[in-house]
């Protein structure tokens, strides 16, 4: 477990660091998983890693002052990154969104900053760790981890460790083609899971709707004018046909992509998190059947597929687990 009690018997805790594109999220974790404090700090103001060192550094250390103990006292330090990590070497080789960030040694200067042990992986990966120790996964052995929102990340955990592959590439189902004439993902491919279920899918679906819906029309004028997944989301809650059927289609979709996963990697549960999740009960059904049809009977079977549990806290929770599970430090 990770330690929150020091050979003194003061508490140590782990800080688990989610860096995401709107916030940052900076949390003290105990050995049980809960985020016991939390400072949130705007991304936009560290964009640049001399900036996000800085700003993370004086955060862990108004928290730690917090919790009575020194930042030297700390268990470590866990950053989780959104996009490509070297994890073995602690190195962020790139963000897509978010410039300035190649080949950036963030845990050697993070841990050189704090004089404190920091370790660094992909969220993805993060919020794996988290929902397979305390989460909807806990107890599996074998679990695929999906996060859907923007984009679609995901982690894998195979015979009960977290699964990196040989470069520190693997868990990344987003990018699984599944239409090769379908659109254009942010990656350069064409029909890219991610571009099918993804928010730009969402609302691309979401744009008939809004000619045939005045539900839908009255929801986007009273909230700024701009169709996005939430008010398509909150359309269907409120029984919107035309809404409901958006939310079916991309639970088809999705369905084919968990299908092939399935039939790859035979996994006892499949964890979905992420904000589009939050419309589970209008995409998980034609989900659940298109898994049923496509994927093959006996590892279809075998598998559980839930929604998340930790919410906005699972990147936080995750990236203080690998202060544990680190294997290659």
């Amino acid at each position: 477990m990770i330690s929150d009690i020091g050979r003194n018997g003061k508490k140590r805790w782990a800080v688990g660091v989610d860096f995401g594109g709107t916030t940052v999220k900076v949390g003290l974790v105990t050995s049980a998983g809960r985020v016991a404090a939390v400072r949130v700090l705007p991304t936009a103001e560290l964009r640049r890693p001399a900036q996000f060192i800085d700003g993370v550094a004086r955060a862990v250390a108004v928290l730690a002052g917090s919790s009575g103990t020194r930042v030297s006292q700390l268990a470590g330090i866990g950053v989780g990154a959104p996009g490509p990590v070297d994890a073995a070497r602690g190195i962020v080789r790139s963000m897509v969104n978010v410039p300035g960030w190649r080949e950036v040694p963030l845990a050697r200067r993070l841990a050189r900053r704090l004089q404190c042990r920091c370790v660094v992986d992909n969220d993805a990966n993060c919020f794996a760790l988290a929902e397979w120790r305390f989460g909807a996964g806990r107890g599996a052995d074998d679990l695929i981890c999906l996060t859907l929102g923007t984009g679609v990340g995901g982690g894998l955990i195979l015979d009960g460790a977290l699964y990196r592959g040989a470069s520190g590439a693997a868990g990344e189902p987003g990018h699984m083609v599944l239409d090769p004439r379908g659109p254009r993902c942010g990656c350069g491919r064409r029909g890219c899971l991610e571009a099918l279920v993804g928010a730009a899918a969402i609302v691309a679906l979401g744009r008939p709707a809004l000619r045939r819906s005045e539900r839908l029309r009255t929801f986007v004028r009273d909230h700024g004018g701009r169709l996005t997944p939430r008010l398509i989301g909150r359309a269907g809650r409120a029984g919107d046909p035309h809404a409901k059927a958006v939310w079916a289609q991309i639970g088809r979709r999705l369905g084919i992509g968990l299908a092939n996963l399935i039939n790859l990697f035979n996994p006892e549960c499949i964890v979905i998190g992420g904000g589009v999740a939050n419309n589970w009960s209008l995409f998980a059904p034609a989900m659940r059947v298109t898994v049923r049809r496509e994927a093959m009977a006996v590892p279809a079977r075998a598998v559980r597929i839930v929604r998340a549990r930790l919410g906005d806290y699972a990147g936080i929770v995750g990236a203080a687990v690998l202060i544990q599970t680190h294997q290659v430090m």
